[in-house]
């Protein structure tokens, strides 16, 4: 066989062996939402490195986009990107992408101080309470904070309202369990400020796979085959809990 014989037979087996591995890679969309996706994270957030993990096992590649959330839909939506994550239900989403079974249950907490607890049964019990939020922000309390019933003080970030429960301007502070759980441990108010035990609500999330993508119910179903036995293994339980420890913040 003469070199250029050569050649050409040495760049088809490549050709033979880059395919299927290229065939087998999963993109998806991401976006920042710490922490539990961030660019900024140890292993881009626990709940990337769990997905990721999740598909690897079941012998993809993944490579993650990240992009602002409004254009990683819609460049998933038409089928530009496998999926995105993580997203909640809702009929409108339905029409346009398959869901995967539920990846974590996230809640809504009241952050308050240690030492001076809040007492409440029911959201209007929170009206004898100075409460904080965020502008733009939607809680389980809007409907009373409409109502008149309930008085939140919305600022534009996020990080003054713990400031201000910390220095005794606030009772409390709606947030996201695990976002309140990050912003916490990055402002240094760890064992001073914690979430009541009682949560306000709680939602499922998931994977979503575009319609428009040609693998769509393999990938859901080779996700969900994954995602069952990880979460049998607890290791959502591990790195979420190594997450709300702050394990995942880079040095």
């Amino acid at each position: 066989m003469n070199t250029a014989g050569k050649i050409l037979t040495t760049l088809i087996a490549m050709l033979l062996f880059v395919t299927p591995l290229s065939a087998q890679t999963v993109k998806l969309a991401n976006g920042e939402w710490a922490p539990y996706q961030s660019e900024s994270l140890k292993e881009n957030g626990f709940i990337s490195q769990f997905v990721k993990e999740i598909f690897e096992g079941e012998g993809y590649q993944v490579e993650f986009v990240f992009l602002p959330w409004k254009r990683g839909f819609e460049d998933t939506k038409k089928g530009q990107l496998d999926g995105s994550f993580l997203w909640s239900k809702n009929s409108e989403r339905e029409e346009s992408f398959l869901y995967s079974d539920p990846v974590i249950s996230l809640s809504s907490s009241i952050f308050q101080r240690v030492d001076k607890p809040i007492s409440w049964q029911n959201l209007s019990d929170l009206s004898k309470y100075k409460i904080g939020g965020v502008v733009g922000y939607s809680y389980v309390t809007d409907d009373l904070e409409k109502q008149g019933v309930l008085k939140v003080q919305r600022i534009a970030k996020p990080d003054g309202n713990y400031k201000k429960l910390a220095a005794g301007r606030l009772d409390g502070v709606l947030e996201d369990t695990d976002v309140g759980y990050e912003a916490v441990n990055r402002l240094g108010l760890s064992g001073k400020i914690e979430p009541n035990k009682k949560p306000l609500s709680t939602r499922e999330y998931y994977v979503i796979i575009s319609k428009n993508s040609p693998r769509a119910q393999e990938l859901v179903d080779a996700f969900n085959k994954g995602l069952a036995k990880a979460l049998a293994s607890g290791k959502l339980k591990q790195y979420r809990e190594a997450s709300n420890k702050g394990e995942y913040k880079k040095p």
